[in-house]
Formats: structure tokens, sequence, C-alpha cells
């Protein structure tokens, strides 16, 4: 299966302490995603709150999503974490279980440079046969992969096939889309960026935001991929009001938040991260009134 379009930086579903993934409530979310037209599943990943969970729990996530597409769906495992040992780990029980491909965070917290680095990715594509998608994500792993790094990482390790760049330079985006998409597949990872990605014909983005808006998002990639700038653009400013808001706060618990006011159970993101707070709750709240039910998850259209 190949790895395009819309992808589902999935959250993870808690219980309403916090305390357990609720894994009912996780499939309901992939086969609600599947219904409103998402191409694919990140689990584990950065909205997936992956820097909370237990290895069991990333282990576990992961079987859940795999299990529940059943084929229906790419599922593009992220298995990034602060050691090689522990990443190779993870990426070994995705190939195992039957992961579509595998995406990796740079360790963080211990500041590594760019051969460190690449020898991160080489000791997984080593130990692994899946597909690889380098993530770049400087504000939380302290290392920008720059497109220097990224075209090497492509060139010397062949399983590198794809990069979700969360970085919002539109400069890198430009430069990676218009000369090196032979290289390496970019895939959109920053929501302000999803239209002048779609302008340059981005063929896929990695959104929190397609928990809840992926038919929105499924017609901006479309109509992008169709030449249908115009479509791409009204749609865009559509849902504009509502990225901006996602974009001030936790991230995170803004996802949740729109995702429980649209019928999603997911339930709260977990501690240390907080809720939204009642005003900025009403505040999205009202701003997802304005969309045409038709841009949100069809779970709204059944409550």
């Amino acid at each position: 299966m190949t790895l395009s379009g819309v992808l589902s930086a999935i959250v993870t579903p808690f219980t309403p302490d916090g305390e357990e993934v609720d894994e009912a409530a996780l499939r309901a979310l992939v086969d609600q995603n599947i219904d409103d037209g998402v191409d694919g599943f990140v689990p584990a990943g950065g909205t997936g709150e992956f820097s909370v969970l237990s290895h069991q729990e990333r282990l576990r996530l992961v079987e859940i999503v795999v299990e529940q597409t059943s084929g229906r769906a790419g599922v593009l495992a992220h298995t990034g974490a602060t050691s090689t040992r522990e990443a190779v780990a993870l990426s070994k029980h995705a190939q195992r279980i039957g992961a579509t491909a595998i995406m990796l965070a740079t360790p963080y917290y211990e500041l590594i440079g760019f051969e460190e680095a690449f020898a991160y990715y080489a000791a997984v594509a080593d130990a692994t046969d899946l597909p690889i998608c380098a993530y770049n994500f400087p504000p939380s792993t302290g290392l920008h992969l720059d497109v220097d790094f990224l075209v090497r990482l492509a060139e010397k390790i062949p399983q590198v096939k794809f990069v979700k760049d969360s970085s919002a330079n539109i400069a890198q985006m430009n430069t990676l889309l218009s000369d090196y998409s032979d290289k390496i597949t970019y895939f959109n990872g920053e929501d302000v960026l999803i239209l002048p990605a779609l302008m340059l014909r981005a063929p896929g983005m990695v959104m929190g935001i397609a928990n809840f808006l992926t038919p929105a998002l499924s017609k901006m990639h479309k109509a992008s991929q169709a030449g249908d700038d115009a479509a791409a653009v009204a749609m865009w400013r559509k849902i504009n009001p509502v990225i901006r808001i996602l974009g001030t706060g936790s991230y995170n618990s803004g996802v949740k938040t729109a995702c429980e006011i649209l019928g999603l159970r997911v339930g709260p993101t977990r501690a240390p991260v907080s809720p939204y707070t009642p005003q900025r709750y009403e505040q999205l709240k009202t701003a997802l009134k304005t969309l045409d039910p038709q841009l949100v998850t069809g779970a709204a259209r059944v409550r």
C-alpha cells in the first residue's frame, strides 16, 4: 500500500481519568476517520501524545490501529524514541504486526547532531525492511533536518522514502517539492502551510486536524491534485479560523476538544498537558459551528 493523501496524526483516546488507553474509542475513531475519507494513520505520533505513553502502550496502540484498519488505510507508525535501542524495538514490532511504514522523530532531550541522527536512521534501516519517514520537528527535537541532510539520508539509506516536515520552513518545503521530489516524498506536517503545500502539489499531509476535518482536507487535496487551485483556496478560507485557534495554546488539547465537540469520544490529554479552558472551549466551539457540516467528521451529523 502506498502512502499519500490525507494521513491522520490520530489522537490517543484515554479513559476519563487519563490513566488508560480507551481501546474501544480508538477503534471507533479509526472507523469514523476511514468513513470520513482518510487515506492513512500515524499512530503514536506527536498528536497521539507518544511522549506520555509507556513502551507497552505504544506497542498496543500501533497494534490496534493496524488491526482496525484491516488494510483499508495505510499505517505509518511513529517509532521514534530517545534511544536508538528503543526505536529499533518499536520499529521491529511495527514491521512484525503489518504496519505500512515507520516514521521516526530524532532523539530529543539529549541533543544530537547530524552524524548521530544519520546513524540513528541507519540502525533502524538495518533492523527492519519497512519504508522510513524522517520526522522533522525542530521545536521538539532540537535538531532541524535540513535539505542537505534529508537528501543525503534518502540517497545513502534507500529505505528513507518520505519526510514529514513540521518545521514550518516554507523555503525548505519549496526546495524539497520543487527540486528533490524524485529523491524524497514530502508530507506537510504544519497546519498553517496546508495551502502553500497543496499549491506546490505536495502528495500528502500528516495532520492532527484530520481527526475531525478529514472531509475538508480530502476535498482540498483532491482539488489540488486535479489542478483546481481555486477550490482549494476557497476551502482553506473556510477552515483557516479553526486552524488559527488551534495554533494558540496546546495543540493536542485543541484537537481533542474539537473531537469531543463534534461527537468523537477521545477523552482528555494526559498530564502534564492541561485541558482547554472554558473560554477557549467556547471560542473553538463557535468557530466549528460556522463550518459546513459536510466539511467535518460525519460523527457530528449523527448526534
